[in-house]
């Protein structure tokens, strides 16, 4: 990310969140442990020959509805989306678009240019809105997938083909076909050609999609799991983010390609340069995590964190009591509250720290680092343990397990600096561990005796102590 590009998101930080939030953002964005560039490379006409062998060879050829809701769609983005899809190395495609355009002229003349049986036109009537346009194409995909592609992005030339691989290799390791796929991505500028902000993103995290819609670009669903949730148009601005959720409360199977496949159009009109002017979207997203978490039976309420579109569950009384399917909540440990890094919190298997060393107020790489999510295993100075661990938790420590509200624990909520912890937010009294506890070992052991167990662990960072 260049210096104007970061300047231009400060502002946006400043006016929400004063001015020491700008400079923080703008000090990430800029610092060498946060690059933002991308590695994609386009394929040479060999590969794709390669590609399209490969791909007419595949033991499984679905077929993939591609599909576009357009509305005043500048034309020459408009035939680069299209030829994106049309020089997909795998072919058992059909593009669907459907055009709300005042003038329709202009998109119908790009559409016939094609003379492909593939490219299928679609005038509505009238612009009633994203997800009733789109749901206008669904009803005319006859796809096995549906691929949902943006009026004025690209694919890249192999996208479809790895959708298929992956479809193939998910079904091998699970006994049956993946619901939903999502792929990396990155940014094209509007002249095109040069790509930059690779969002290189985790395999499928549930705890992470309650925070944030990372999975975006690339979406392949399952047709029949789609147009059965369709898209609701009282959430249009975050329909995408909607019908994900809804997905994940039936119990859909998601499996991620860790391959760019999407190229998102940085654009005046476009979320990808324009966040603030599509705070709608936003405020779309946290009533359908409202709607999820109801559904879900959470006594807990939504709250957008300091970055816009990330938002956060804040559970009232016990969270435990809300997320029954974890047997531990931990936060972070900072070597100083205000000046300091990270020094603990979640951890993998391994017992390697994620975010270690993160200075304090940064966000870390697309600000997951303040975002709740699933762990491996949690720093027992800053933990919160289901009542049926608490003997496993004396058995590995040595020390019965107590809480208390941590006098230097801090929240960083929006606009809560120095709030403290409620009563059920109370944490692990870790002075009464002896100074030579080994907090690593322990730390996994006991993370261990919970995922063993079918318990998740929950990465809350909000929770925050400073460490010894």
């Amino acid at each position: 990310m260049d210096i104007i590009s970061a300047a231009k998101r400060s502002i946006g930080y400043m006016s929400r969140n004063g001015v020491r939030a700008g400079i923080l953002e703008i000090s990430e964005s800029m610092s060498k442990t946060n690059p933002r560039g991308s590695d994609y490379r386009e394929p040479t006409d060999y590969e794709l020959s390669v590609m399209r062998r490969l791909a007419e060879s595949l033991p499984l050829r679905p077929l993939i509805s591609v599909v576009v809701p357009a509305y005043n769609t500048d034309e020459k983005f408009f035939r680069d989306m299209a030829e994106s899809v049309l020089a997909q190395a795998y072919e058992k495609l059909e593009l669907i678009i459907a055009d709300a355009s005042e003038d329709k002229t202009p998109l119908r003349s790009i559409a016939d240019s094609f003379e492909d049986k593939r490219v299928r036109y679609i005038p509505l009537a009238e612009n009633k809105g994203i997800s009733i346009n789109t749901n206008a194409a669904l009803d005319e995909a006859n796809g096995d997938y549906i691929a949902l592609l943006d009026h004025d992005d690209l694919l890249t030339p192999d996208a479809l083909l790895r959708v298929v691989e992956n479809i193939i290799s998910y079904s091998k390791r699970c006994g049956k076909h993946p619901d939903v796929l999502y792929s990396d991505e990155d940014k094209v500028l509007a002249s095109g050609g040069s790509y930059t902000e690779r969002n290189s993103k985790p395999d499928f995290d549930p705890v992470l999609l309650l925070n944030n819609n990372y999975i975006c670009h690339l979406t392949v669903m399952k047709s029949s799991l789609m147009k059965k949730l369709r898209f609701r148009e009282k959430y249009d601005g975050a329909q995408d983010y909607d019908i994900l959720l809804r997905a994940l409360s039936e119990g859909a199977g998601f499996s991620h390609i860790p391959q760019i496949l999407y190229h998102w159009r940085i654009s005046p009109a476009s979320t990808a340069s324009n966040t603030a002017g599509k705070l709608y979207a936003y405020d779309a997203g946290s009533e359908a995590l409202l709607d999820y978490g109801e559904k879900a039976g959470f006594e807990a309420d939504v709250y957008g964190l300091r970055n816009v579109g990330y938002y956060e569950f804040r559970y009232k009384g016990d969270a435990l009591a809300s997320r029954k399917d974890m047997g531990a909540i931990g936060g972070r440990i900072v070597s100083g509250a205000h000046r300091g890094r990270v020094i603990g919190g979640k951890m993998d298997k391994d017992g390697n720290l994620i975010y270690g060393g993160l200075p304090v107020g940064y966000t870390g790489y697309f600000h997951r680092a303040m975002c709740q999510q699933t762990a491996e295993a949690l720093d027992i100075r800053c933990i919160r343990i289901s009542p049926e661990f608490w003997d496993d938790f004396y058995k590995i420590t040595g020390v019965k397990y107590s809480e208390h509200r941590t006098p230097g624990m801090l929240s960083l909520r929006p606009h809560e600096t120095g709030r403290p912890p409620q009563d059920g937010e109370k944490v692990f009294d870790a002075a009464t561990l002896p100074e030579d506890a080994d907090i690593k070992q322990m730390s996994l052991e006991l993370s261990a005796k919970i995922r063993e167990s079918g318990k998740g662990l929950l990465y809350y960072p909000c929770w925050q102590v400073t460490g010894r």
